[in-house]
């Protein structure tokens, strides 16, 4: 029976009961003592699973506590309490897909029971549906102030689920209702634990000298009142009004790191390297992470003058096998590349978790300030500073902003010397869904310590992050991308596939070609829209799509809709994507948003001309007018003026062999993995160099010329 079976298994009765043991034949067992036995022994059960719950830090460690817990369930599968401390279990092993039916269930089953509201309420959150969550949350607990106990329970589940405003407006009603002393404590609590002090040491104002010192709610708002009074040492009051101390701290234990010494990487020699990213999804920046790992390790086991590292290794937060992220992809898609290429491999998720104490700090003002971290942040510290110490790595290069924020001050705490922030992309501030309050007060911080370097793929990117930060754009490294020399032989299947599509379209005289994942920044309709107006234009076109995605479903509606689908090819995901590129005259991409694409490089290097909106770095991939064409908008592609840029760049490729030369010349000269790992070769020996020289080189480079 596998994981979500037996949990909807578990979720069968409903009411909470408890089934006695049979008796023997000729046994008399008193109904009292049956049920009192049934009691102690549900309670023992709930009791060693609460146990596992809490000692189950890591998902190893509750993988490993798994068999265990199934096993004390047992005749108490119906226990509500048993129940809810397997499903935790199960969630915190990394089995949570499909566990939402069994919450559903159990929800359904005791509506009254206060834990599983709150637990799920929580799953449906971290499924996105936070909709339905406060849904719920209203059907379950309606607002009703007359009832203060029970809308104090509502506004503190409403914390619990991030509803912040709403929970902190109920509590404000329920003060300026009731005023009780229970109410204030219990939202100085939460204010406190989101790292709003200010606020939470001014609702305990009123009832502070009432409160006994030794009590809980005494040795609260003093505490309060000293992290108050500590953090007033580094900013005023007025700051401090609206702050969040969580991010006051991060910024304040970095800035204790202005005036390190930093620790010469051996000169020019191979340094020990650590990349680090979230996981090993099918990902730009994850591929590209993989490329230039496993060309570093190349390097390493061959040894020689040239090496740039004397041994390389990749931590991921989570890569386990057969886990799958928010959007449904593989996070484990590159770990078989970098196993193949000896890359050892650590999963972050795995590492033993060091209190804060027990870190090696010896400055108080610090060490105070780790206890009080917005929470990715002590996640990083608690895992990585240790393991960083203890592996003595002269580089550590975080990838992406999210990696940025939990690995930075860890490699400042294990003394680090050279320090990566690696930026695939546009900043947070412009992808709003990807922001969070941390990450501006997190670089600007940063960009005050010696040895933490800024890079970005393209000099768009790079521009913009400091434009969003307010720094020189001199900080600022530019790192490619480097793409090899692909393949153009496909898979059995690829060639039966593009055999059979052209057979059907044999007419053709064109075939335009788009490789993208079919997710909503891809904007896979436009594509399909754009595709059925070329084809009013030039009937004798035919189109081919490889990848796959959560819109895909959709995508080939619409194809069927607009009447194209027997000139589109919808290929699939492919990892033979040079066997497609060799069949395409052009390539199209009409991202909204984008790093330095992948795919435009690609397309390039095997002559194949491209159009694309100008998100991102894409202008940097092509030349535009030459070998590629750049739309004006990226938020609204004009597709009537892509359609006649796209023919006539068609007809221009087409007529003109030097035209495509041209294009894979300057792909490889600029896009190599050769090139990308001589660059960053470079950014690993910058103990020596200042940043500004660095960028000083960059700005000699020319990777934009014709």
């Amino acid at each position: 029976m596998n994981d979500v079976t037996q949990a909807r298994t578990a979720a069968a009765s409903s009411q909470p009961t408890c089934i006695a043991p049979e008796p023997a034949a000729n046994e008399q067992v008193p109904a009292e003592s049956a049920q009192s036995n049934c009691a102690t022994d549900a309670h023992a059960v709930r009791a060693e699973l609460a146990r596992l719950v809490a000692h189950a830090r890591t998902a190893r460690l509750a993988q490993d506590a798994l068999a265990e817990a199934r096993s004390l369930v047992g005749d108490h599968a119906q226990d509500a309490d048993s129940r809810l401390l397997l499903l935790q279990l199960m969630e915190m092993a990394g089995h949570a897909e499909g566990t939402l039916d069994a919450w559903h269930a159990l929800s359904a089953d005791c509506p009254g029971h206060a834990g599983i509201t709150r637990a799920y309420a929580l799953r449906l959150v971290k499924e996105k549906k936070v909709d339905a969550a406060l849904e719920y949350i209203d059907r379950c607990m309606p607002e009703s102030l007359d009832d203060a106990s029970a809308n104090l329970t509502r506004a503190e589940l409403l914390a619990d689920v991030r509803a912040h405003e709403a929970s902190d407006a109920l509590f404000e009603r329920l003060i300026a209702r009731h005023d009780r002393r229970d109410i204030r404590i219990a939202f100085a609590k939460r204010l406190g634990k989101r790292g709003r002090l200010a606020r939470a040491v001014a609702v305990l104002e009123p009832v502070a000298a009432s409160l006994a010192p030794e009590s809980k709610a005494g040795r609260l708002a003093a505490a309060l009142a000293s992290d108050y009074a500590f953090y007033r040492q580094y900013e005023s009051d007025d700051v401090l009004a609206s702050a969040d101390f969580k991010i006051v701290a991060m910024k304040h234990a970095i800035l204790s790191f202005r005036q390190r010494a930093v620790r010469c990487a051996d000169g020019d020699g191979a340094k020990a390297i650590a990349l680090l990213t979230g996981s090993l999804g099918p990902g730009g920046a994850e591929r590209q992470l993989t490329r230039l790992a496993c060309q570093l390790q190349k390097g390493a086991l061959h040894g020689g003058a040239s090496a740039v590292a004397s041994r390389v290794e990749v931590l991921v937060r989570q890569h386990t096998e057969a886990t799958r992220g928010p959007n449904g992809q593989r996070l484990d898609f590159f770990l078989g590349t970098l196993n193949d290429a000896g890359v050892p491999v650590t999963q972050i998720n795995d590492l033993p978790v060091v209190a804060d104490g027990d870190q090696s700090v010896t400055d108080a003002n610090l060490l105070r300030m780790l206890g009080y971290l917005p929470p990715p942040v002590h996640y990083g510290v608690g895992r990585l500073a240790p393991y960083f110490r203890e592996r003595r790595f002269d580089v550590v290069s975080l990838w992406q902003d999210g990696t940025c924020l939990f690995g930075a001050l860890a490699a400042l705490l294990a003394g680090v010397p050279v320090i990566h922030l690696v930026f695939r992309g546009l900043p947070p501030n412009i992808r709003r869904e990807r922001d969070r309050p941390e990450y501006a007060v997190l670089y600007r911080a940063l960009a005050e310590v010696p040895g933490v370097h800024f890079v970005c793929n393209s000099r768009t990117g790079a521009q913009a992050y400091a434009a969003w930060l307010d720094l020189p754009l001199a900080r600022f490294h530019v790192l490619y991308n480097g793409v090899p020399e692909l393949d153009t032989t496909g898979s059995i299947e690829d060639v039966e596939r593009w055999e059979a599509f052209a057979k059907k379209t044999a007419d053709a005289t064109e075939t335009i070609g788009g490789v993208f994942r079919f997710e909503p920044d891809k904007r896979p309709s436009s594509w399909i829209r754009l595709a059925a107006r070329y084809l009013k234009k030039r009937p004798r076109a035919r189109f081919v799509i490889v990848g796959d995605g959560r819109l895909q479903e959709k995508a080939v509606e619409l194809a069927n809709e607009l009447g194209i689908s027997g000139r589109l090819l919808f290929a699939g995901l492919s990892s033979h994507v040079g066997y497609w590129y060799s069949k395409m005259d052009a390539k199209v991409l009409l991202s909204r948003f984008e790093g330095l694409p992948n795919v435009l490089i690609e397309a390039q290097m095997l002559g194949v001309a491209t159009l694309s909106t100008p998100a991102g770095g894409a202008g940097e991939c092509f030349v535009d007018g030459v070998t590629g064409h750049l739309l004006e908008c990226a938020d609204q592609p004009d597709l009537q003026a892509a359609c006649d840029k796209l023919a006539a760049l068609v007809d221009r490729c087409k007529a003109d062999e030097a035209t495509r030369e041209h294009a894979r010349h300057r792909a490889r000269m600029l896009f190599s993995v050769n090139a990308m790992t001589s660059k960053f070769a470079e950014l690993c020996a910058s103990t020596v160099r200042g940043a500004e020289s660095i960028a000083q080189a960059d700005e000699q480079e020319s990777p934009l010329v014709a």
